[in-house]
C-alpha cells in the first residue's frame, strides 16, 4: 500500500529554517520580544560533531541577555584549564612557541571597566558548538512564542508579496505541512535552500586548496584520557603541531580527554585512502590509546559573501549569507549578531511600532560587517598557512 502522507496548515509571524547557532538564537530573540516563530530542522539534533570552538564576548552578551550565559559557561574548557595556544613538534616532544592567555577563572573574576576583562562583563568562552548548541536548544524550547521542529525540512517557498507560503515536511514520517508566515530566514548553511530558491549566489574568495587552511580539511574528533600522561609541555588549550609528517590543528574540546584536530588532505588523495589514526597517532608523538569518534571533511580558504540578505520577505543570516574558514573565530558569532540585528526589527514590524522599510537597513548594516569578518578571517588563515 502506498504511504498516504498527510497535509495540514499553520501559520505563524516567522519561519526559521536551520536549527544550529543562528537560527536557536533567532527563535530566542524573536521570543524576547513575544514574537512567535516556527523552527524547522533536517537533522534530528543538535550537532554531534565539532564545530566552531570560541563564544566571542559580542555573542556571550546576547546570551547574557537571554539569560544563558551561565548554562553556557559550564560546557566547554573547566574554569582553570589553560586556554594558551602553543607551536610543538608534537604533543609529546618539543614546544616551539607560546602565545599565553587567561583561563575563564582569570578572565571573569573581576568583570567590568573596573577589572581584568576592562570592556565587558562578558569575556570570550572557548566551548564547542556542539556543546553550547545543546544548551541554546534547551532554553529556546522553554520560550512559549518557539515552536522547535527537529527532523523537519523545507521543501520549497513563495513570497507572495505580503506572505509567506512554504511547504514543511517531517523527515521521519513524510508528514507535510504549510506554512503561512509574515517572514522567512534562511539559517540552513553553506548549502541554504533558502539561498539557492532565491537566485542568490556568494561573491569572494574561494579556496586555493595550495597551502595549509586553504583546501580540503579533515575534522577528527577524539578521546584520549591518558594523554596528558605524554604532553611534554605545560598544558595549553590549542597546540599547532609541525613536522615533517604533517600539521595539525589540534583543539583541547572539555579538558577531559576530548578533541578535536583538524588536518589538509593531500591534493588528489581520496578521503577513503587516508589514514586518519596515523594523522592523531603523528600529531601525538607517543603510543597511547585513542578513539576516533567521528570524522567529518570540510573547504578551508573560503571568505565568501552573498549579494544580497534579503529579497522581499525573505532573508539570509549566517552561513547562509557569509562563509568563513574558521582561522579567528568569525563564523557563528558573525551570525548570531545578524539574527540579533534582524530579530528586533521583525519584531518591530510585526507590532506595528516601525513601518516595514526598517527590514531594509539590516542588509545595509550587516553585509558590511560580513566583508569585514570573512577578510580578517581570510587574512588570518593566509598567516597560518
Amino acid at each position: 500500500m502506498a504511504n498516504m502522507k498527510s497535509t495540514s496548515e499553520r501559520s505563524a509571524p516567522v519561519l526559521i529554517v536551520g536549527g544550529g547557532p543562528v537560527g536557536i538564537s533567532l527563535a530566542m530573540e524573536l521570543a524576547w520580544w513575544n514574537v512567535e516563530s516556527v523552527l524547522v530542522n533536517e537533522r534530528p539534533t543538535t550537532s554531534l560533531h565539532p564545530k566552531g570552538s570560541t563564544l566571542n564576548s559580542r555573542t556571550m552578551e546576547h546570551m547574557r541577555r537571554m539569560g544563558l550565559a551561565p548554562a553556557i559557561r559550564k560546557t566547554g574548557l573547566p574554569l582553570d584549564h589553560p586556554t594558551d595556544s602553543i607551536y610543538v613538534t608534537r604533543l609529546a616532544e618539543f614546544e616551539l612557541g607560546r602565545l599565553p592567555m587567561p583561563t575563564l577563572r582569570e578572565k571573569i573574576s573581576n568583570p567590568g571597566p573596573w577589572g581584568e576583562t576592562l570592556l565587558t562583563p562578558e569575556p570570550i568562552h572557548r566551548s564547542n558548538q556542539f556543546y553550547f548548541e545543546a544548551v541554546m536548544h534547551a532554553h529556546a524550547e522553554a520560550f512559549e512564542e518557539t515552536d522547535m521542529r527537529y527532523a523537519w525540512r523545507l521543501s520549497s517557498f513563495e513570497d507572495h508579496g505580503d506572505y509567506v507560503s512554504a511547504q514543511i515536511e517531517d523527515v521521519r514520517t513524510g508528514r507535510r505541512e504549510t506554512m503561512h508566515c509574515d517572514f522567512l530566514v534562511g539559517c540552513d548553511g553553506g548549502n541554504s535552500i533558502v539561498r539557492r530558491q532565491l537566485g542568490i549566489s556568494y561573491g569572494g574568495r574561494s579556496s586555493s586548496g595550495d597551502r595549509f587552511y586553504d583546501g580540503t580539511m579533515l575534522s577528527i574528533y577524539i578521546r584520549a584520557p591518558n594523554i596528558l600522561e605524554v604532553i611534554n609541555m605545560p598544558v595549553a588549550w590549542h597546540y599547532w603541531t609541525i613536522n615533517p609528517k604533517g600539521r595539525v590543528d589540534f583543539i583541547t574540546l572539555d579538558g577531559e580527554g576530548e578533541y578535536v584536530l583538524l588536518a589538509e588532505v593531500p591534493p588528489g588523495v581520496p578521503i577513503g585512502d587516508i589514514d586518519v589514526s596515523a594523522i592523531v597517532q603523528n600529531a601525538i608523538g607517543a603510543d597511547i590509546e585513542f578513539e576516533v569518534i567521528s570524522v567529518e571533511e570540510w573547504l578551508a580558504g573560503l571568505a565568501l559573501v552573498v549579494d544580497n540578505y534579503q529579497k522581499g520577505r525573505v532573508f539570509l543570516a549566517g552561513d547562509a549569507a557569509h562563509l568563513f574558514t574558521p582561522s579567528g573565530g568569525f563564523g557563528f558569532n558573525t551570525g548570531i549578531d545578524d539574527v540579533s540585528n534582524l530579530g528586533w526589527k521583525l519584531a518591530a514590524v510585526l507590532q506595528d511600532w516601525a513601518p516595514i522599510r526598517l527590514l531594509d537597513s539590516y542588509e545595509v548594516e550587516r553585509k558590511p560587517i560580513g566583508i569585514r569578518n570573512t577578510a580578517a578571517s581570510g587574512d588570518y588563515a593566509n598567516k597560518i598557512g
